[in-house]
């Protein structure tokens, strides 16, 4: 074989994970389900992330995106530059897009010429007996014996590029809920005995299936003191991109409570588990 063959047979080896990342600065946006602007989460600025404020002076009105949802084909978009939201929440920025939409699920914002999505992320039915059993196990060993199991989300995608796929659940359940018309469940000010919330990833190490926990709120007991209510947690799955073109696809997720929200976003590698990489949010 020659040198030109080797090359390329060992260059096949390479996992995408193994590609060099994006040069310069890639913005990342999240646009909420019913938005139709985005909160700016953060930015890859090679060898580095910034989260906001520090991520601001990086982002440039005029920026071309690609917007994608958990489903769905991307779409351009043109990015303003970052504008917050001041009082109660200044390190909280928001970025304008063109054209504007209303999102009918969150979207993540990338920069345009990244392949934020270099293998397919499939969703899965709801009704999966299997990750159904997974989270009533998990509940039950959180001390809930007998949970009302309700399952938002199941998402498969390979987010390493080893070829074994990862699998994320998203599941929740609150006797109280507001915004009903919405497509998942949004928490009221009082939590209720046996209201749940858990963001789950399942993955294979080592030949042997593993549960890492993303996020868990689980409510044993309700709060009797009408001054200091025992609020839920919703985390939730936001998205599943590679955010800085390495070929590692990031989870993008949020919590949020009744009048707050944080926004992540994380690598994970077999080996070495999960690393926040993103931080931004909103709170009173």
């Amino acid at each position: 074989m020659n040198f030109k063959g080797l090359l390329l047979a060992a260059f096949s080896l390479l996992t995408p994970a193994a590609q060099a990342a994006a040069t310069g600065t890639a913005p990342v946006l999240v646009i909420f389900d019913q938005d139709d602007g985005a909160a700016l989460l953060g930015v890859w600025d090679n060898p580095r992330w910034l989260s906001p404020p520090d991520a601001v002076p990086k982002v440039k009105a005029d920026t071309p995106y690609t917007v994608r949802g958990l489903s769905g084909p991307g779409v351009g978009a043109v990015g303003g530059s970052p504008v917050s939201y001041d009082s109660p929440c200044p390190d909280y920025f928001g970025v304008a897009l063109a054209p504007r939409r209303v999102a009918q699920q969150t979207l993540i914002a990338t920069r345009a010429d990244l392949q934020a999505r270099p293998r397919p992320v499939v969703l899965l039915p709801n009704s999966n007996p299997t990750y159904r059993a997974v989270v009533r196990a998990e509940l039950q060993r959180r001390g809930l014996k007998n949970p009302a199991v309700e399952l938002q989300r199941i998402v498969r995608a390979d987010l390493d590029g080893d070829g074994k796929d990862e699998v994320i659940i998203e599941a929740s359940h609150f006797a109280e809920s507001v915004g009903s018309a919405l497509p998942r469940p949004v928490p009221a000010v009082n939590a209720s005995a046996g209201d749940f919330s858990l963001l789950l990833l399942r993955s294979v190490v080592s030949g042997q299936v593993k549960t890492t926990v993303l996020g868990a709120d689980v409510v044993l007991k309700a709060s009797t003191d009408i001054d200091a209510p025992r609020l839920n947690l919703r985390y939730s799955l936001e998205g599943v991109a590679d955010l800085n073109g390495d070929g590692q696809m990031e989870i993008v997720t949020s919590d949020s409570y009744y009048e707050g929200v944080t926004l992540d976003a994380w690598t994970w590698m077999p080996a070495r588990g999960l690393k926040k990489v993103l931080e931004t949010g909103c709170g009173v």
